[in-house]
């Protein structure tokens, strides 16, 4: 009975998810909701531009981080703001979309490589 118990418990934390952390979180207002950029330590990034009412476009993938530049890499489409970004003076700037976007970051803990 106690080795059913003990592979019970090592299935439970065997399936358990490990959860990501927040590296980098960055958000502005846009005219008619909000603007977020989310990534996290295993490389991945999630860009959401979110109405006020319920529509929200979610854009996810993995980044590469090279000095100052980030190069995004979607899943499947690529929002109009573009894939390659520069953090700059608390901000982060998509410099190859087809209108300039700009999010103020909140919290940084990424390290430069």
């Amino acid at each position: 009975m106690k080795i059913r118990i003990l592979y019970l418990i090592l299935i439970i934390i065997s399936c358990k998810k490990a959860e990501k952390k927040e590296v980098l979180l960055a958000d502005r207002e846009a005219p008619l909701g909000w603007i977020y950029l989310k990534m996290y330590d295993d490389s991945s990034f999630e860009f959401i531009s979110q109405g006020m009412v319920r529509d929200k476009d979610v854009y996810n993938g993995s980044y590469q981080l090279k000095n100052d530049t980030l190069s995004f890499k979607y899943k499947d489409s690529i929002p109009k703001a573009g894939s390659k970004a520069v953090i700059t003076k608390g901000f982060v700037n998509y410099i190859n979309g087809s209108y300039h976007e700009s999010v103020q970051i909140k919290l940084n803990k990424l390290t430069i490589k």
